[in-house]
């Protein structure tokens, strides 16, 4: 080949090379996130492998950025990096945008979770059992030695739900946020003496003094705070994430004393009616606005150099979104108000923003997680937002302000119970004396009323519980109820049945039977003696005989009957059970009927299963029942024959429901002949029912997911997306609650309208794996057998033992000697491909459903 030839294909290698240097660069490339002011401008900072799976972050007075680097984070098995956590230190000398390489500050801690200065400059960590202290006297950019604060006394484990934030105010009170601990017993000791201590409470907040004396309680009532700044007006702001089936998550202003609804003693739904969320439980309060899912921290923009019109702004880290969210905040009596709520930053699915700080420039950093995967991985950014060149600054304050922790105190404390503000009735309630409470208790208004029984109870006046139990009010019964179960003291049983009489709500009701849950049985003895390790795991048992003989009393309203029935369980019920539960099935009551008809359906008996067939065949019956009749029967072995004229009815939910049971015997001639000839005239929904039933593959489906966002975006019925998602063929009812009792392998969904848009509930249906919260992450057990074992919180035992909860809902124990390998699985439990056994009608219709569950 001549020479030149040779140089020609020599420069054409080399041209290859460089044009797949720069694709593979480009691919590599970090894609900024998109800020939504184009005022603002955002660049890479520094990036993996300078920093790893980032989590809080402080800056100093030196606009040097200290950066906690996770490797303590439920590591996998192989994982590669560091044994320990450490915190590395970025700063950019020579100004180009970039960071210099890192020096590292101080290594060997484990599960560390945030950051923050105290006002002499001393650097403190948060990990999830201790707080540090990691002073550098000399001022080498080297950590002098770890010093202890105070240690979390807690059999817990798991980093998301023990200490989690930190903070200080300007008087140098150091406050720690705490989660929820899995309802373990938990204590915090500080070096004076000083202790706190709970089993079964919600997270609190922890103030002491920076060395760990003077320890106590600022505030309970949340269930993973994770992180906490104050605002610059003095005010303690919170991010909170949320239970399984009680949205949202919460952007809260924290007070004093202040209770914000969540006891952990109560379950992971959020739902009991001990437990609050959004000040709705009497002598809770309410969340200042609902976050995305996931938030992870905040700031005030005051502490930027942003234009002045974010001065009234705070914004909020959420994971899980992807995105960073704006809160236009505005003063409303004792506390704040939300203006405007939007989204800040945006970016895609690998950006996963965890801490927020702004140095003394006021510009503002980010630590970017990069993968949804929990578990560390090697990957991780930091990104740095700034007014640009040309856009207006504004001065940035400086962080530690002094606390506004507690609302001025009211002059007429009586007349403040009459506004409207949940903060201004707090701070009137603790100011109560014994004869403005002798007064609110003759009120003739239900609210002074109860501000009196709630300051009695702050007071421990239990010789008023009798009274509040017959009020009129079924609030203020409800508040009686709620303070007599939770005295754990059986003497108050007898009491309880007296809030029967009179006015009966839903709410007031669950109340009722929570307080005789725990004031019956050996449950307040069990929670005493601590007889669990998770208080929540206590069994409390109500005495069915109390259930039956109320669903049983026609003289109670239809709304005790419902709930009593619906409580009941196949084998509490009186025998023979068909002919016990068959007469409140036939009322003309849809709820009672309602309640009756699914206590049926888990009796598969002959007898029943013709109940229910002449139950959805009898036109006097309402549509709910007839229909609820129906799924009923799908899930029974029945005789399709009788339900064949059903295609005919005039009532469209009970063709529809009927089509549904007869699919699943299709195969049989006369159930096919029957769908066939009744396509041939059938329209819309009805149609598309017809033919998927006969032949699934004729029926036109979207083929993306924006197709399928596009398709389900509007329209569809509630009511029949309940049946949907009770089917069998479905399986959402496998996994997930509605009503808001416990659920095993997913969360509750009860109240997820709350927190979650129609396009979400689109999304984590078709791609269940793309977002799923920390405690439904799913793990692999690899056993020597070659089997491939699924399931839900893997829990490490002695000697290398774990122990899983499967997908049967039963934990399995494997021997060490029996474990090949174990993995996070990057596929959620909930199965991908849900929208393959469903019409389209019907997923519109389980959306709408959904949708509506606020």
């Amino acid at each position: 080949m001549p020479p030149r030839a040779n140089s020609f294909i020599r420069m054409k290698a080399s041209h290859l090379i460089l044009l797949l240097t720069v694709l593979w660069m480009a691919v590599g490339q970090a894609a900024p996130p998109r800020l939504h002011d184009e005022r603002l401008e955002i660049n890479l900072f520094a990036e993996d492998p300078d920093i790893v799976t980032p989590i809080g972050m402080a800056i100093d007075r030196e606009d040097r950025v200290f950066v906690l680097e996770s490797h303590t984070h439920h590591p996998p098995k192989d994982y590669r990096g560091p044994k320990a956590d450490r915190v590395k230190v970025f700063t950019d000398r020579d100004g180009d945008g970039k960071a210099d390489p890192p020096t590292i500050f101080v290594e060997g801690i484990d599960q560390g979770m945030n950051l923050a200065f105290s006002p002499d400059g001393t650097l403190y960590v948060v990990c999830a059992r201790e707080v540090l202290a990691l002073p550098d006297r000399d001022g080498d950019g080297v950590c002098d030695g770890v010093e202890k604060v105070f240690t979390l006394e807690t059999t817990q484990r798991y980093a998301h739900n023990s200490l989690l934030g930190i903070t200080f105010d300007r008087a140098g009170w150091l406050y720690v946020s705490r989660g929820n601990v899995g309802s373990d017993a938990w204590a915090v000791r500080g070096k004076d003496g000083s202790e706190i201590a709970g089993y079964g409470d919600g997270g609190n907040i922890i103030r002491c003094r920076p060395d760990g004396t003077q320890v106590s309680e600022l505030a309970t009532g949340f269930w993973n705070p994770f992180n906490l700044k104050f605002a610059m007006d003095g005010q303690l702001l919170l991010v909170d994430n949320d239970p399984d089936a009680r949205g949202p998550n919460r952007l809260l202003h924290v007070i004093e004393h202040g209770d914000y609804g969540y006891k952990s003693l109560y379950g992971g739904g959020g739902n009991h009616p001990f437990q609050g969320w959004d000040g709705s439980l009497p002598g809770t309060l309410p969340y200042l606005a609902g976050t995305g899912e996931a938030p992870c921290d905040l700031i005030d923009c005051r502490r930027t150099s942003f234009p002045e019109s974010y001065n009234a702004s705070v914004l909020a880290t959420i994971w899980n979104e992807n995105t960073i969210e704006r809160f236009e905040l505005e003063a409303k009596g004792a506390t704040l108000g939300l203006k405007r709520k939007s989204i800040f930053l945006s970016g895609d699915k690998d950006f996963r923003p965890v801490a927020l700080e702004t140095d003394s420039q006021g510009n503002l950093y980010i630590t970017d997680w990069v993968l949804v995967d929990y578990p560390n991985h090697g990957r991780g950014r930091l990104w740095r937002v700034r007014p640009k060149p040309t856009a207006e600054r504004s001065t940035p304050a400086a962080y530690h302000v002094h606390a506004a922790l507690t609302p001025e105190p009211h002059e007429h404390p009586l007349e403040a119970l009459e506004g409207e503000s949940a903060f201004t009735k707090h701070t009137a309630i603790r100011q109560l004396t014994s004869n403005d409470r002798a007064v609110a208790r003759q009120s003739p208004k239900a609210a002074l009323r109860l501000a009196a029984l709630l300051s009695d109870r702050l007071a421990g006046d239990t010789e008023q519980l009798a009274r509040c139990l017959a009020d009129s009010s079924p609030e203020v019964k409800r508040a009686a109820l709620i303070w007599a179960g939770e005295t754990l003291d059986s003497d108050f049983r007898a009491l309880l049945d007296r809030s029967l009489s009179g006015e009966i709500d839903a709410p007031m009701f669950e109340a009722y039977l929570a307080a005789v849950e725990n004031l019956s049985g050996s449950f307040a003895e069990d929670w005493r003696k601590r007889r669990a390790k998770a208080a929540n795991k206590l069994k409390r048992q109500l005495d069915p005989n109390v259930l039956v003989r109320l669903a049983e009393d026609p003289d109670q309203s239809v709304t005790v009957r419902a709930i009593a029935l619906s409580r009941l369980e196949l084998s509490q019920i009186p025998k023979p059970a068909h002919a016990w539960i068959s007469p409140l099935a036939s009322s003309a009551d849809d709820a009672l009927s309602v309640a009756a008809i699914r206590l049926l359906a888990t009796l598969n008996e002959a007898s029943t299963i013709r109940f229910l067939t002449d139950l959805a065949n009898d036109t006097t019956m309402s549509s709910t029942a007839r229909c609820e009749s129906l799924l009923a029967l799908s899930k029974l072995p029945a005789d399709p024959e009788p339900l064949l004229a059903l295609l005919n009815d005039t009532d469209p939910d009970v063709v529809i429901e009927a089509v549904r049971v007869l699919r699943g015997h299709v195969a049989e001639a006369p159930v096919r002949e029957a769908l066939s000839q009744k396509l041939t005239h059938a329209e819309a929904e009805l149609a598309e029912q017809l033919r998927f039933a006969l032949d699934p593959a004729t029926v036109e489906r979207p083929t993306t997911v924006d197709d399928w966002k596009r398709v389900l975006a509007s329209g569809g019925h509630p009511a029949r997306g309940r049946r949907v998602f009770h089917t069998t063929q479905n399986m959402c009812a496998s996994c997930h609650t509605v009503d808001g009792s416990v659920a095993l392998l997913g969360p509750s969904l009860a109240g997820i309208a709350q927190s979650v848009s129609r396009e979400q509930i689109i999304h984590s249906i078709l791609r269940p794996s793309d977002h799923f919260p920390p405690q439904y992450q799913a793990w692999i057990v690899h056993t020597k057998d070659g089997a491939a074992h699924m399931g839900l919180q893997l829990d490490h035992k002695a000697g290398g033992a774990i122990n899983l909860l499967g997908l049967d809902s039963k934990v399995r124990h494997f021997a060490a000697e029996e474990i090949e390998n174990y993995e996070a699985s990057p596929h959620s439990l909930m199965p991908q491909g849900l929208e393959n056994v469903m019409p389209v009608c019907d997923f519109r219709n389980l959306v709408a459903f959904l949708s509506s569950l606020k």
